[in-house]
């Protein structure tokens, strides 16, 4: 069995990039019911290393090996993210730090080279290791989707394999009773191998609104959620959403209530 090193490291990189991320960003400046993202109190040269093999894959191109990994944090909560692909190319991210916990980070993206990104990363890693990275978004108006993880058995990995990303840019509308309805212009959603779900939409002023979960029921062609909260806000509200090809999302349809307050969700997928 192939053995792999995995380093979590202080001083500068080698290849001179970083990894981050992609979860769920939380609720920024949506409502005055949902708080805005955390300041979060980040080390200076937090590096993280991984080698191992993951999977790539931009829009309609074929999908790239991604055999090593790393992620480092930058000064007022920025990342960076590089992927070293097999063909020996280097992807290079920028990202800003959403979250950070004893095990798992989570990033928005922001760019990519001279590309515009956006989605979210997630990081996980299991004291100096770095277990996997994946995460959803879009790549110059492009379906982004990236899996990696360590091929190591000394560490205890998170199974990855029936986790579902969907992730599409559109039109919509976000509306919240008492507030002027908003564009949507970004939608993902994310459902864990034990049903927990979470559906984000970006929001046509740059913010992030996030809702988290239980999938409730799942086909070839439509999911079923059941929102229960977003953020530090309580919400009650089925969530349909219908995906196509290449993790796409079709449309998704939503309306309940958000803190007490009458919410809905409408999106069309491009």
């Amino acid at each position: 069995m192939m053995k792999i090193r995995s380093i979590l490291s202080y001083s500068p990189l080698v290849y001179g990039a970083a990894v981050i991320v992609l979860s769920t960003p939380q609720i920024v400046n949506a409502t005055e019911h949902l708080p805005a993202i955390p300041m979060i109190a980040q080390r200076a040269n937090w590096n993280l290393f991984g080698e191992g093999e993951g999977t790539l894959s931009i829009g309609n191109r074929p999908s790239q090996t991604v055999t090593f990994v790393t992620v480092t944090g930058r000064p007022n909560q920025m990342v960076q993210v590089s992927l070293r692909l097999a063909d020996g190319n280097l992807q290079w991210w920028d990202g800003q730090l959403v979250s950070r916990s004893g095990n798992e980070a989570q990033i928005q993206l922001i760019s990519a080279g001279g590309a515009d990104a956006t989605g979210t990363l997630t990081v996980r890693y299991q004291g100096n290791t770095l277990i996997s990275l994946s995460g959803s978004g879009t790549l110059d108006g492009q379906p982004l989707s990236i899996r990696f993880t360590i091929a190591d058995d000394s560490v205890s990995r998170p199974p990855t394999a029936d986790v579902v990303t969907l992730a599409q840019q559109g039109q919509g509308v976000f509306g919240l009773q008492g507030r002027p309805n908003q564009n949507i212009t970004f939608a993902s959603v994310t459902v864990q191998s034990d049903d927990r779900a979470e559906l984000s939409i970006r929001l046509a002023n740059g913010s992030n609104l996030t809702f988290s979960g239980q999938q409730t029921r799942k086909t070839a062609e439509d999911i079923v959620l059941n929102l229960t909260a977003s953020g530090n806000a309580t919400a009650q509200a089925p969530a349909n959403i219908r995906y196509g090809p290449n993790n796409s999302i079709i449309s998704i349809s939503s309306n309940g209530t958000l803190d007490g307050q009458p919410f809905f969700i409408q999106f069309s997928g491009q």
